[in-house]
């Protein structure tokens, strides 16, 4: 096969609907030297059709996307000395608002500061090295509009579609929540966490929370301290919410930043906006570690319900089993907070699923502790192992894997369908079935 036949077929694979994918990988491919940058220069991108400027209110141009999300709006912006002659980082910006918040308010995060109040950060994010997109949002009929499986894809899509209009690192991509755009941002770090550099959540809430895992993920939470007033703004997203998950992850020894300013709710306040200008000109500055050495996770996660989450870096969790797992739970005393009478509680709660923890211990040997999972697969690429050598897995200190893996361009493929992100790609990956046969240790399971 010619090299323009293979990357035809390869961009077929990662362009077409699921399906169509199926059945172009099932037609195995030839052995490659490098598979996962045959695959890099297989994604589409435009950069020399972009440059410096704003672009309002713009479709997708990615026709996979565009099919599914043909109503959307995103704006652009990219700063005056953009070219795509190098790489840059990405901020994605997410509005607040409810149910009703129509999809034009998106762009406000690019508007100048007129002193209106609101978001306008274009002035801001005009002098960082970074492009900026301000996406609307999936019309669904509640305040949790970026907090669920459907807006995950799609902010995966917006990343996509940002990297294929402008040259972008894939590990230096930020995301930063106001509001209902900080509920998802408390979501997001928890479900999709490891596309991004860092996370700030600004004036938002989150029910449940696994932090402990955390340990590589970088978050920054920011908060106002007025941000509930009595009989003007109810404790929907008051102040308990940050400091509860500020002092878990500071109970689970975990870095992460914690701003809490002495101002309220909106960007209108002049303390909310010196803080998130702190969190942009940090956004410019921190790095994704795409394959970090000690990562866990758990099989569902979520800010206000629990979904199924199955991959995080280079684990993902198949099968689970009838056992549960703890995690965090902020609880408001009231279904609907109040002005002034709602209270907060904070406990442990189980809930059905798994968790596992993994360590890289770098000499081609992995160590994973799973927790009532059954099914398990650990992605490698070469920054990770050695593939010249066989590779050994561990589980709680058993041997259950040893032998050389072969890199191959179909799990290049496979990898990219995760997150969809050229910085985070796998050319071997290891199945592993560790379910509990024993009786006696299965009664044990909690």
């Amino acid at each position: 096969m010619d090299q323009q036949t293979l990357r035809d077929r390869v961009a077929e694979c990662l362009y077409s609907s699921p399906a169509g994918r199926q059945d172009v990988a099932a037609a195995s491919f030839a052995p490659v030297d490098d598979p996962i940058s045959l695959v890099r220069a297989c994604l589409a991108q435009s950069w020399p059709d972009h440059g410096p400027g704003q672009v309002l209110e713009d479709h997708f141009t990615l026709p996979h996307l565009l099919g599914q999300y043909p109503g959307e709006l995103l704006s652009f912006q990219a700063p005056p000395d953009y070219t795509p002659d190098r790489t840059w980082g990405l901020v994605v910006l997410l509005h607040g608002g409810g149910s009703g918040t129509p999809r034009e308010t998106a762009k406000l995060w690019l508007a100048d500061d007129d002193g209106s109040g609101g978001y306008h950060f274009g002035e801001k994010l005009r002098e960082l090295d970074l492009i900026a997109v301000a996406p609307s949002n999936l019309l669904q009929p509640n305040h949790k509009r970026w907090s669920n499986p459907e807006s995950d894809a799609y902010i995966l899509g917006v990343i996509e579609e940002a990297m294929a209009r402008y040259h972008i690192d894939p590990d230096r991509v930020c995301l930063c929540g106001q509001s209902m755009g900080g509920f998802g941002a408390y979501h997001i770090v928890q479900t999709i966490g490891d596309r991004f550099a860092t996370v700030g959540a600004h004036a938002g809430a989150w029910y449940y929370g696994f932090w402990e895992a955390m340990e590589a993920v970088d978050f920054h939470i920011l908060h106002g301290s007025e941000d509930a007033a009595p009989g003007t703004r109810p404790r929907f997203t008051d102040t308990p919410f940050a400091r509860f998950a500020h002092a878990v992850l500071s109970g689970y020894h975990l870095p992460h930043t914690y701003t809490e300013h002495a101002g309220g709710h909106s960007f209108s306040d002049p303390l909310a906006r010196r803080a998130a200008d702190v969190f942009f000109d940090r956004a410019t500055t921190v790095r994704r570690n795409p394959v970090p050495d000690s990562i866990l996770t758990a099989s569902r996660k979520g800010a206000f319900k629990l979904y199924d989450s199955p991959h995080h870096f280079w684990l993902s969790i198949g099968d689970t089993h009838f056992g549960t797992f703890e995690l965090d739970h902020v609880e408001p005393t009231e279904s609907q907070p109040s002005y002034c009478t709602t209270n907060f509680r904070h406990r442990l709660i189980r809930c059905p699923g798994g968790t596992l923890r993994a360590i890289n211990h770098r000499d081609n040997t992995i160590e994973l502790w799973p927790h009532n999972v059954d099914e398990a697969t650990v992605w490698l690429n070469d920054d990770m192992v050695d593939f010249n050598k066989p590779v050994r897995i561990l589980v709680a200190g058993k041997e259950v894997f040893s032998a050389q893996v072969t890199p191959s361009l179909e799990t290049v493929i496979e990898s990219y369908g995760r997150r969809r992100d050229p910085g985070m790609l796998f050319s071997a990956k290891v199945d592993l079935d560790l379910k509990v046969n024993d009786w006696e240790l299965q009664k044990q399971i909690r």
